[in-house]
């Protein structure tokens, strides 16, 4: 009867060893942040911005602003206009965060609706230009 109980003993001494818990598992680690744009990829995604608007571009500056913010500037023109477009990009997530525009038409270029400008002219003098009464 002594044998079978130490057998009895060894069965589920065993057997409690085996159902054990295992360690909890560790968390996953932090996602890392992603790694800032460099200057050549700031200006990349201002080129595609500008063309995309239908101007010619020019590079005229192109710098960081604090830690988060790359700032591009260009001189933007298309046939009958000229002028500034400055594109503020987020240094991280690389989306467009303000767009400053200034593309203006040119002074001469005072009416685009008439094909026969050099048969009429352009005005002569004080108040003979394009007026509203014309349209």
């Amino acid at each position: 009867m002594r044998l079978a109980l130490v057998i009895g003993c060894l069965m589920l001494a065993s057997g409690c060893v085996l159902h054990t818990r295992s360690p909890p598992p560790h968390p996953p680690p932090p996602p890392q942040r992603p790694v800032a744009m460099t200057y050549r990829e700031a200006v990349n995604l201002g080129f595609n911005q500008c063309r995309s608007r239908g101007y010619e571009c020019r590079l005229k500056d192109a710098d960081r602003k604090g830690r988060d913010v790359w700032r591009v500037k260009f001189h933007a023109s298309t046939r009958r206009a000229k002028g500034h477009l400055h594109l503020d990009f987020d240094a991280y997530s690389r989306s467009l965060l303000r767009v400053d525009d200034k593309v203006k038409a040119r002074r001469h270029d005072w009416d685009d609706d008439d094909d026969d400008d050099d048969r009429r002219g352009r005005g002569r003098g004080k108040k003979k230009g394009h007026a509203r009464r014309d349209d």
